[in-house]
């Protein structure tokens, strides 16, 4: 009988090597805690020289750039924010935008069973974030406020301010990426971010306070909404509050003034959630 060979058997593999820093003589290795206290420990990037260089670029672009520019980026989320609270209310709508510089918003009657689809869906997706209190809280409200707001006059009130607060809502995600550093954390997100942020607060501002002071503004308002539309102010003002434009004019004058605190809270939001 011949004798079976033993198989011949791969070499050991090398000892593995750690690359790292070496501690000095006499030095225990950190706790693991230790590590998250370093961490903890690493200066903060410099955000607030990021957020005014921001400022700054917005400022100086306002004398360089077409006054196109500024309303094409305004239009988007002014168009979104009126589709998109007429969709939560239970009417479809969609935003229509022009590059001849004409901005609308279709609205479609309300459906009462695209409501409670809007509502179930809004209470199904808190129940599924129940974990995470900073998600399952507005979603909840949201789901509370929204029939209790569409079969109301307060709908219509809603729809009709969404566009400027919506306008204002997406400055403060601009500066909430400034501060948390959005996607990458790299300088030129951050810088471009509290730029955006700042082209749609000004803008917003300046028509507030030109509504308020200057009776040019108000008559150029009165006669410049798009395709012969009366602009939004003019709606909650004249057709559904029955107040004044001015009273109009100084409410959102006071949330365009919140965007950049409510920015950079949501932005420190972000970043306590490792969600910038």
């Amino acid at each position: 009988m011949a004798m079976a060979v033993p198989p011949v058997l791969p070499p050991p593999p090398p000892r593995a090597r750690i690359v790292g820093v070496r501690r000095p003589a006499g030095t225990t290795a950190p706790e693991s805690g230790d590590f998250a206290a370093a961490i903890d420990d690493e200066p903060p990037p410099p955000r607030w020289r990021y957020l005014g260089a921001g400022l700054l670029a917005a400022w100086l672009l306002g004398f360089v750039l077409p006054g196109q520019f500024a309303w094409f980026l305004a239009a988007l989320p002014h168009e979104m924010g009126h589709a998109t609270a007429g969709c939560l209310l239970g009417r479809p709508s969609t935003p229509a935008i022009s590059l001849a510089g004409h901005a609308w918003a279709g609205i479609g009657e309300r459906r009462d069973w695209l409501v409670w689809v809007v509502v179930i869906a809004l209470g199904t997706t808190a129940w599924v974030q129940r974990e995470r209190l900073h998600r399952w809280l507005p979603l909840l409200v949201i789901a509370i406020a929204v029939p209790l707001l569409a079969f109301a006059r307060g709908g219509e009130i809603v729809i009709a301010a969404a566009g400027h607060l919506g306008e204002l809502l997406f400055a403060a995600y601009c500066y909430a990426i400034c501060w948390s550093g959005g996607r990458t954390g790299s300088p030129a997100e951050r810088a471009a971010g509290a730029m955006a942020g700042a082209l749609l607060q000004y803008g917003n501002l300046k028509l507030c306070w030109g509504l308020l002071h200057d009776p040019g503004v108000r008559q150029w308002y009165e006669g410049s909404g798009s395709l012969g539309m009366k602009n939004d102010f003019l709606v909650l003002a004249e057709d559904l509050c029955h107040c004044g434009l001015g009273k109009v004019a100084g409410l959102m004058l006071v949330a365009a003034v919140l965007a950049l605190p409510l920015g950079l809270w949501w932005g420190r939001l972000q970043e306590r959630h490792g969600e910038g």
